[in-house]
């Protein structure tokens, strides 16, 4: 298959996604494949496990010319099962590509063992050919990640803010998770954005206690919020992600792909029943496909992915 345009493209691997059934995106259909601009191209072999993407754009400045994204499930050392997702982001400045490779995780328990999308990719252009990942470089990512990756999990900090916290679920507000996430080191802590899942409806009570996110999101009536706590790196990482999940046309979010969020602003999706609607202040739109839009959040995005593992620890034995 070949891609030419900008845009964001799925495709089936070996690896069931987390949230399977929900939505109209296919049961495998774990894997990203994200062009962000047109002068990209990409074939993909999904028989030889191979991804080429070639790009012979000269740019003034680094630029993110695309990436690609799998779902894996890993097995941590007291024999747990967790998703995550491996992220490759290719970046260009001039005819030099750079990478950007880590891992999306929810477990802080190191993995043992890992079930990976084992594809190759290699970027390329008139000049320049770089194999950028193999499969036993993601599985050295997935099992053995470098120091640098380790320093840098270091000190990002992610706060449970419901610690300590009493809720009684049969109540509207009823808060699944809340996450403050940052940097921190020695003790010090510098938020940069707070998510947030919470109950709309006294009657999620039960699902609330299943601890099924999918149910939630099928049959109750929920909140996802993203506060700006600082406008650090807000501006484009927004953006990107409104490019991502599909958002770039509602147009109440015209400001925010320009300029990100304000500190102090929230971003909301309010889901009901396969409805759902994006709030920005006063403001409030009809969002079409609102159930697969909070799949691909909670699968593929960090802050999705720790939601979900908040709201699943509330499943009652």
């Amino acid at each position: 298959m070949r891609f030419c345009d900008r845009g964001v493209y799925h495709f089936a691997g070996r690896v069931r996604c987390p949230f399977a059934g929900l939505g109209t995106r296919g049961d495998h259909d774990g894997n990203r494949l994200a062009l962000d601009d047109d002068r990209s191209r990409v074939d993909l072999d999904t028989e030889a496990r191979r991804i080429v993407l070639y790009n012979d754009h000269v740019y003034p400045e680094k630029t993110v010319i695309g990436d690609v994204l799998f779902l894996a499930e890993g097995t941590t050392a007291s024999g747990r099962k967790s998703p995550f997702s491996v992220h490759l982001k290719v970046l260009k400045k001039g005819r030099a590509f750079s990478f950007d490779l880590h891992r999306h995780m929810r477990a802080s328990e190191p993995l043992v063992a890992a079930d990976f999308e084992p594809f190759e990719v290699i970027v390329q252009d008139a000049v320049t050919r770089v194999v950028a990942l193999t499969p036993d470089r993601t599985r050295a990512l997935c099992l053995r990640p470098s120091f640098a990756l380790r320093v840098v999990k270091a000190i990002m900090a992610t706060r449970d803010l419901l610690q300590g916290v009493a809720q009684d679920p049969a109540q509207v507000g009823y808060r699944i998770a809340d996450l403050s996430v940052g940097f921190g080191a020695l003790g010090v802590h510098h938020g940069v954005a707070r998510a947030q899942l919470v109950s709309l409806d006294a009657a999620n009570a039960p699902l609330i206690r299943r601890g099924s996110v999918p149910e939630m999101l099928r049959e109750g009536a929920w909140e996802l919020s993203l506060t700006a706590l600082s406008k650090r790196w807000l501006d484009e990482v927004i953006a990107r992600d409104l490019f991502l999940f599909g958002l770039e046309g509602v147009s109440i979010l015209r400001r925010v792909r320009e300029r990100g969020l304000e500190e102090g602003e929230t971003l909301s999706f309010r889901f009901e029943r396969g409805g759902g609607w994006v709030v920005l202040g006063d403001e409030k739109e009809e969002l079409p496909g609102a159930t697969d839009l909070a799949r691909s959040y909670l699968e593929f995005h960090l802050l999705g992915g720790l939601l979900a593992e908040h709201a699943e620890r509330l499943q009652q034995p």
